[in-house]
């Protein structure tokens, strides 16, 4: 009998007019390893954005907690189940999905991935039911949810606070480790922003703090990357995907960057433009937490700030 290639495979998943989304059933996080695109047209999240991530239809946020137990303890029995439930589109438009969940095994039996096949739900089995309720307390939990994360910005800049940015950052670092990819962090400390302060006031300062971060995130390039405020004048930033030098390079121009905003700083000690300073660490598979290597690009920063006053004073 002939057997289908794996690229014959491949134009079937592709062309499938059903979301498929395939997760690692050996890790308790079901991180995604493979989506098809129906399932970016449905969710309206790309490929990139999700593998890798844990998988969202597991996630409380939004969902009827009694369809998850379900889905939950099917899964927990290594059963198939099938499930109606309120999903929300990446761009906040609602919409009822008929998701399928099947066990897949390796050739020794083992369960090593979750197969889910998603579908819109047809709109006469969904009409008049308590679906269209649970849609509407999902997004009323989903509009609970967006205000609870008001708090995890940070106003005056715009980016994470920064116990949220670690929470973010230990589970990035977990799958980075998994997957063995690389993670760099950079820490960006405003120069002589006190001085700045005292010559133009808190708003004014919080203003330039603001530019500056602005200029932080808009060099990272990754959906992945993370900024946060570390603390009065400093934030960090996680990086993916790049070594130590690449890295450098990147906090370079952001430097540079910041300095071209042309933020007057007559008093101050280093230049007479608001400048960074910035420190690195990282640049590969990292072993440690994130508090780590942020304390070791302060480190970095640090013994950068010294060299240019040494070299200043000469």
């Amino acid at each position: 009998m002939k057997q289908l290639s794996r690229r014959i495979l491949d134009q079937i998943l592709a062309l499938n007019s059903e979301g498929i989304v395939v997760a690692d059933a050996a890790d308790p996080e079901y991180p995604i390893v493979y989506v098809n695109p129906a399932y970016e047209h449905l969710s309206g999240y790309s490929a990139e954005e999700v593998l890798g991530s844990g998988w969202r239809l597991l996630k409380e946020e939004g969902h009827d907690p009694a369809l998850l137990r379900e889905i939950k303890a099917a899964m927990g029995k290594s059963e198939s189940c099938e499930v109606t439930l309120p999903d929300i589109h990446k761009d906040g438009t609602s919409w009822i999905s008929r998701v399928r969940v099947h066990p897949l095994y390796n050739t020794r039996g083992d369960l090593e991935y979750y197969l889910c096949i998603q579908s819109p739900a047809p709109q006469q089995s969904t009409s008049g039911s308590g679906l269209e309720v649970g849609l509407l307390q999902r997004e009323l939990r989903r509009a609970r949810q967006q205000i609870a994360s008001m708090d995890r910005v940070e106003p005056a800049t715009g980016v994470f606070r920064y116990e949220y940015f670690l929470e973010l950052a230990r589970r990035d670092f977990r799958m980075a480790r998994r997957d063995k990819r690389t993670v760099s962090i950079m820490v960006l400390q405003v120069n002589d922003l006190e001085i700045y302060r005292q010559t133009f006031g808190a708003k004014a300062a919080d203003s330039c703090l603001r530019m500056v971060a602005a200029q932080v995130t808009g060099a990272l390039r990754r959906s992945g990357d993370l900024c946060g405020r570390l603390s009065e004048g400093t934030l960090v930033a996680l990086v993916h995907g790049q070594d130590t030098d690449e890295t450098r390079e990147l906090g370079a121009r952001i430097a540079e960057n910041v300095r071209g905003l042309g933020l007057h700083n007559p008093r101050a000690q280093t230049d007479r433009y608001v400048t960074i300073g910035v420190g690195i660490a990282g640049g590969s598979v990292v072993e440690e937490e994130p508090e780590v290597l942020i304390g070791s690009a302060e480190d970095d920063l640090r013994g950068s700030s010294e060299a240019e006053e040494e070299s200043a004073t000469a």
